[in-house]
């Protein structure tokens, strides 16, 4: 069995949505520091005047505030601004106001937390993509160990008949490939390869929020997000 584990991020990048779809267990890894400026609650569409970034504010938090605990500010409307820079970024194209109606209601849901928000926000993309994988978050799972990597192998040993960690290619700056396998564990790396798709606005930009293809390709998104094969 395979199984991803990934931090719960904004809206993410196509990869992320192939990792779950490859997985037989996915899980949101929620347990762990939040970092400001990163893909927790931030992304990237694609505009006429380039690539412009796209998130949502959270609550001031210590520096090792687990995810689970970040909280979203509501001082700003800005909900409304998010979906004024789509409208004026995306209202031509194809899918636009399908996909609008998929997750307005979400993010106009005043979710507490910045998990909770991602979790249902990603949730209602997987649901739009048929991707059935079962999700799990870290959280719930007990800890018994401080180590990185080891808690990796804890989440993998917690689901019976995985053997197999499915990982981005940033995870080879700590991942330990050696000491996973000595804990039957083999880890395949992502190699992805970005499947161009009709946009708006010029030439094919990868590596765009999810946004940006479910509103270009709607149902047909599927067949541009998994790319990779996993060889057992």
């Amino acid at each position: 069995m395979v199984i991803s584990i990934i931090q719960p991020c904004f809206v993410p990048w196509l990869g992320y949505f192939e990792q779950i779809a490859l997985a037989d267990v996915f899980v949101y890894m929620d347990d762990v520091d939040y970092t400001k400026k990163d893909w927790r609650n931030g992304n990237q569409l694609k505009s006429p005047y380039g690539i412009k970034n796209i998130g949502f504010p959270v609550k001031k938090c210590s520096r090792h505030t687990p995810l689970k605990d970040v909280e979203i500010s509501y001082n700003s409307l800005w909900e409304d601004h998010l979906f004024n820079q789509i409208h004026n970024w995306y209202s031509q194209s194809t899918y636009y106001q399908e996909i609008i109606d998929m997750i307005k209601p979400v993010v106009y849901s005043k979710f507490l937390g910045l998990v909770e928000l991602n979790f249902h926000l990603n949730n209602a993309v997987l649901n739009y993509l048929k991707i059935k994988t079962p999700i799990y978050f870290s959280s719930d799972i007990e800890r018994n160990t401080s180590g990185k990597v080891d808690r990796i192998v804890e989440l993998c040993k917690h689901f019976k008949g995985v053997d197999m960690l499915f990982d981005g290619k940033k995870a080879q700056d700590f991942l330990e490939e050696d000491y996973l396998l000595q804990h039957d564990i083999k880890v395949v790396f992502q190699d992805y390869h970005h499947k161009p798709y009709k946009q708006l606005w010029g030439d094919f930009v990868p590596y765009m929020s999810v946004l940006d293809l479910l509103m270009n390709q709607g149902p047909n998104s599927i067949e541009y997000i998994v790319t990779s094969k996993i060889s057992l």
